[in-house]
């Protein structure tokens, strides 16, 4: 059941989780832990290859959020979905949208929302289009995205056309 936030919501197991773009301090806090915690399967889907704690150590070090936004999707136990979103060229005319999730019961909400937050996110920069690797777990995705504009698929990715959709930003969230 949708709350009156934006950011906040009921998910079916009664306990309230809350949608943000993490801060420095979240990248530091909270993503290390999230993507340590992913199982092989997930970790391979998100980096496109096995990885070391080390390595996602390093990695949550060494994101910029000048160059990149990260939301995320919190609950109790801490973040249950991250949506990174990395610009392909200076102008952020392109984006690459990378997703991570640990099994939740209300993925669809939850994937979905962040997916609209993340739209909006990145219209507010100048996105026009998403590029969105779809692996074997992530087809479902596709319906998700063509609500958001024109899809093409090509090989292991979708490409998005976020057209005036991405330009909806009232909805969207700012960094902290």
């Amino acid at each position: 059941m949708k709350t009156s936030k934006t950011n906040e919501f009921s998910a079916s197991s009664a306990s309230t989780i809350s949608f943000k773009a993490l801060s420095a301090d979240d990248l530091i806090e909270l993503l290390p832990s999230f993507y340590l915690g992913l199982d092989f399967d997930a970790r391979r889907a998100r980096f496109g290859c096995a990885v070391s704690d080390d390595s996602i150590s390093r990695y949550c070090r060494g994101l910029d959020l000048d160059q990149a936004v990260v939301l995320g999707c919190v609950g109790p136990a801490g973040l249950i979905v991250v949506i990174e979103l990395h610009p392909l060229s200076s102008t952020w005319e392109d984006a690459e949208l990378a997703l991570a999730e640990k099994p939740t019961t209300d993925r669809i909400m939850i994937v979905g929302h962040l997916l609209q937050l993340a739209a909006f996110t990145a219209g507010k920069r100048g996105c026009n289009k998403l590029v969105v690797p779809l692996g074997p777990s992530e087809r479902d995705l596709l319906l998700l995205l063509r609500g958001m504009g024109r899809v093409r698929v090509q090989g292991d990715s979708a490409r998005v056309d976020l057209g005036e959709y991405a330009r909806l930003h009232g909805l969207s969230i700012g960094q902290p």
